[in-house]
């Protein structure tokens, strides 16, 4: 291999270091917005899916990509929590 392509090759590297960092930090928040959901619903005794997508929408951002995932799996979580 030329000199080139192996520097290359290490800067990548960090490359993949520094998007796997930030994916492994962005699955933790996702995984705490989930507990907390999960919590919530357990608390409130919610049962059913719209009563689940109405605390959804009380208790997080309004912009919240996560949000908007936890929405579309509304039904498993339910299912899980009831």
């Amino acid at each position: 291999m030329k000199p080139s392509t192996i520097l290359f090759m290490l800067e990548f590297d960090q490359c993949i270091r520094h998007i796997y960092f930030d994916l492994c930090q962005y699955i933790n928040i996702i995984s705490d917005k989930f507990k907390y959901f999960v919590t919530h619903l357990h608390q409130n005794c919610i049962n059913n899916k719209s009563d689940a997508i109405d605390i959804l929408r009380k208790i997080y951002d309004k912009n919240s990509y996560i949000k908007c995932k936890l929405i579309i799996y509304v039904d498993n979580i339910v299912y899980n929590v009831i």
